[in-house]
């Protein structure tokens, strides 16, 4: 049943060439309460036929918000447009819950840039939402559409006060930023102007990838389609929240990371250590996990990580620990196998390799029938993992020979033991949960009833009270 909610919203642009009256809408300067028009769509509709473009792009003032608190959307339209509002999960494979639709908005144009180093919009608030006390914890979609039938996404986390959920599904927004080039600037040459890549990066602008969703689809909802249609309670939540510390008052048994979460804080990777270390488990199912160190400052709407030029960073002299270059170089020198067993080795030469069984005896192989030596097609590649053999408690299950800037190597999916307690899976490939659920990855994948029951067995044993 779809929850009637009430949307406050304070318009504080100039709109221009509109067929809409400004004073409609506006009134006073007073904040206007409009119900906004229910059910003008089916679920389905989420999808994106026909992408908008940097006519019609928008952003969020957070990445996520509790029930109850405000949000606000900062939006550049040059039509007329409206906006409707989803849950993202599995609905019966229908794929997201259409909550609302906010209809006849006007054309808003906003500015460009407002800062050259970190690529900020700095646009004028278009509208605030209240999230509806009732809106359940997960990754929502703002679909705007214009007169054209074009459209983008602003994308946004609902976290829960008190969780109730026995898993934390980590959502990788340092990551989304670090690979968006809204204005001409990312982490990486190749997608900046010039090939030169930003030191520094603002939240405060629309993403480019995605069709405005950032790295989402990539990987992330897939995982949370299949989790959902299997029924796990799961409560959501980003990396900032993660570096302002909601893993030390979640009580959950298990933090999982869906998505290539390759950019971490200090803040974040001292909590997922110790938080993980005996007190929850922890699930990978990425590769290149905790990979770079950077800095969250600007009310947490600026990230800082200046990679290959970490020599330049100010803080190599006053916060030697806090340098953002990678976790296992010096002087920060916390390689990520501390955390996950294993640790990122690189881009392999070929696209997609099998999943090569080597320890087919272990329990988190019962039921799949899978012998040493056994392939699945497919599931190794994007970038990869390995075990160092430096580590106790790693237990290789599969290594899977790949190629490396032509070189032959290993990659590897382990269990960790950690010596506290704590337990870890991580699957060290891009690919996984394409082979639990493939939408929009067809193509390259689809359900894998091996790959799904190693999972349910990986997680079965994480979510043990006293394993």
């Amino acid at each position: 049943m779809i929850l009637k909610w009430f949307v406050i919203f304070t318009f504080i642009t100039s709109y221009v060439n509109t067929s809409y009256s400004n004073d409609a809408l506006l009134g006073s300067s007073e904040e206007q309460i409009f119900e906004p028009v229910l059910l003008t769509g089916t679920d389905a509709d989420w999808k994106i036929e026909k992408p908008s473009g940097p006519g019609l792009q928008g952003y969020a003032s957070k990445t996520s918000v509790f029930p109850g608190e405000k949000l606000d959307l900062f939006i550049h339209s040059v039509e007329p447009y409206k906006i409707e509002i989803f849950r993202m999960g599995y609905y019966k494979g229908a794929g997201a819950k259409h909550l609302s639709t906010i209809e006849k908005l006007p054309i808003n144009k906003q500015t460009s840039i407002s800062d050259q180093e970190t690529m900020e919009a700095n646009w004028k608030a278009t509208l605030q939402i209240k999230v509806d006390q009732q809106w359940q914890s997960g990754v929502y979609l703002a679909k705007l559409t214009n007169i054209s039938k074009k459209s983008s996404y602003i994308n946004f986390v609902v976290k829960d006060r008190k969780p109730k959920a026995t898993i934390g599904v980590l959502i990788s927004t340092n990551t989304y930023q670090a690979y968006n080039n809204w204005g001409g600037k990312s982490y990486y040459g190749y997608n900046s102007t010039n090939k030169e890549a930003a030191v520094k990066l603002s939240f405060n602008r629309p993403y480019n990838n995605g069709r405005g969703s950032g790295e989402f689809f990539a990987y992330e909802y897939n995982m949370i389609r299949w989790m959902e249609k299997k029924g796990y309670k799961l409560t959501y939540f980003t990396d900032t929240d993660v570096d302002n510390g909601i893993l030390s008052y979640l009580n959950t048994d298990l933090l999982l990371i869906p998505g290539h979460d390759e950019y971490w804080t200090k803040s974040m990777r001292d909590s997922i250590q110790e938080e993980t270390s005996q007190r929850m488990n922890l699930a990978v199912f990425n590769a290149n996990v905790a990979y770079w160190q950077v800095r969250l400052n600007k009310s947490d709407r600026v990230m800082t990580c200046y990679k290959l030029r970490a020599i330049d960073d100010p803080d190599r002299i006053t916060h030697p620990k806090e340098v953002t270059t990678t976790f296992r170089s010096e002087p920060v020198n916390r390689p990520e196998s501390e955390v996950m067993g294993i640790m990122y080795q690189g881009v392999p030469d070929q696209k997609q390799q099998p999943l090569v069984i080597s320890n087919p005896s272990h329990w988190i192989f019962k039921g799949t029938g899978l012998k040493e030596g056994d392939k699945i097609s497919g599931v190794v590649g994007g970038e990869v993992d390995r075990y160092d053999g430096k580590k106790k408690g790693v237990e290789v299950l599969a290594e899977s020979p790949v190629k490396l800037y032509g070189k032959d190597t290993t990659a590897h999916l382990v269990w960790y033991n950690k010596p506290d307690g704590g337990k870890a899976f991580a699957t060290g490939t891009f690919y996984w949960s394409w082979f639990l659920d493939s939408f929009g990855h067809e193509s390259y994948a689809k359900p894998n009833k091996q790959i799904e029951k190693i999972t349910e067995n990986a997680l079965d044993r994480l979510l043990e009270k006293n394993n």
